[in-house]
Parts: C-alpha cells; structure tokens; sequence
C-alpha cells in the first residue's frame, strides 16, 4: 500500500523521484479543483488523560495567496502550560496555478519549548529548513508541501477521485513521502453534531508503531472532523471538531438538513 516503496525497484529510478513524479501527474489532473474554501474550526484534543483546545483555519490574504493557521493550548487548573502554534504561506503559481508553500513555522512555548521553521525558494529549487539551531538544505524535484500546508494537497487529490492519495512533504527538517488510503465513506458522530465523512488512513512503513486515521467532512470542503493517532505504548492523541464556520456559513450537522 506504500505507493513510494511500489516503484522503489522500477527501473532504478530513486523512490523520492518517482514519489514526486507520480504526484507531479495526479496534480496535473486536478488542476481544475476550486481553491479551498476559508474555514476557521475548534476542537477538543486529548493526550492521555490530557485535554486541551485548539484551532485550525484556513484564510485568503489580499495578495491572493493562502494562510493556514494552527494552535494548540494545554490547560491544567485553568492556566496554560503549553502552547503550539503552525502558520504556513502560500501562493498560486501563476504559470501552473498550483498553490505552494513559501514559508512554514512550528513554535512550542511553556512546556517542551521547542522551534522550527521551512523557507521555500522555488527559484532555485531549494528548501531552507531550520531545527532548534540545526539548519538543512533541501532539493525540491518537483512539488513540496509543509506539514500544514499537505491538507491542500490531499483535498485536491480526493476531489480529483483518487482512493490513494500521495504527496510530498518537508517535516522536522526532511523531505517526506506521505501516504493515505481512503478506506470509505462513515458516518461520525461527534459533540458537534453527525457529520458525513470520508475516512482515511496514513500508510506507513511496515516496522513503525503509529497508526494515524482522519475523517473529513463531504458536505464542508473536506473540513477536518475527527484525526485519531495511535502512538508507542498505546498512547492515543485524539482531535475532534467542536465548532466550525467554512466560507463563512456555520458548520451543522448533516441531520439537521443544511449544510
């Protein structure tokens, strides 16, 4: 099911090569998507026995380009311990009009304070990217996203009909393969309501010990609703939506008859 490792003997080619080839084809083929629709979403996450809220939004700026934002607030007896927050910048490329990453920042302050950061150059195909005080140059043969920014990538992917979806990515200063598979089409039941969704898992190497699983609203742009991620030591960290608006409209139920 790992689609880079299928092709890692075909002809000799390297598997970061032909992963970013076959990616560089199916977004060839959804070119036509529309852009996704501006979401601002909230949720309960769970830690062990952990809770803590966060958000997730999705925004265009007046450049025309697309801001993605992320934060996460660890509480304990009301005060926050631990904060994260992700932002990445995009633009549309105005040859391909394929939306791409310019910049990417992970900050975690208070508890496990920690840093990282991806400049992407596309001149000259490279990637500047930042680890605490460690910094890595990246070769980008062909499309790369940031691991905020690959949720564009999946959903243009899904639109297109694709039951496999591949994409390439910069994470903790590498280049990664990443993999999903749909699974089907469920209905979730969460504390904002009964969402009709689609259920994807990521596909990993055979010897890792995660196991990560997403479902994604159909009736609202393939908006965020449950990510359940199984960890070593079967810990579990858990998302759920609580609240959402996508384009402006208030996110409701699929029974209640909008959306």
């Amino acid at each position: 099911m790992d689609t880079a490792k299928s092709y890692r003997h075909s002809a000799g080619w390297p598997a970061s090569t032909l992963a970013a080839l076959l990616w560089l084809c199916k977004v060839s083929l959804s070119l036509a998507a529309s852009p996704p629709l501006p979401f601002e979403a909230e949720y309960e996450a769970r830690y062990g026995g952990f809770r803590a809220s966060a958000e997730r939004s999705l925004h265009n700026t007046e450049d025309g380009g697309i801001k993605m934002n992320t934060r996460l607030d660890l509480k304990l007896l009301g005060k926050t311990i631990s904060s994260i927050q992700e932002i990445s910048s995009l633009t549309k490329d105005i040859v391909t009009d394929q939306i791409r990453p310019l910049t990417y920042t992970f900050e975690q302050t208070g508890l496990g304070k920690r840093s990282r950061s991806v400049s992407f150059d596309w001149d000259r195909a490279i990637a500047t990217a930042i680890t605490g005080r460690q910094e890595n140059t990246i070769a980008l043969e062909g499309p790369a996203m940031d691991s905020l920014s690959g949720y564009i990538a999946l959903r243009d992917q899904l639109l297109a009909g694709f039951q496999e979806v591949t994409f390439r990515g910069v994470d903790k200063g590498e280049m990664h393969d990443f993999n999903y598979v749909v699974t089907g089409e469920e209905w979730l039941e969460t504390s904002a309501g009964s969402f009709r969704t689609l259920k994807l898992e990521r596909v990993r190497d055979s010897e890792s010990s995660r196991a990560t699983e997403i479902w994604l609203a159909l009736d609202w742009d393939y908006l965020l609703v449950k990510l359940v991620q199984r960890e070593p030591g079967a810990k579990i960290i858990s998302l759920e939506l609580t609240g959402a608006t996508v384009d402006g409209k208030p996110v409701v139920p699929a029974d209640s008859g909008a959306g």
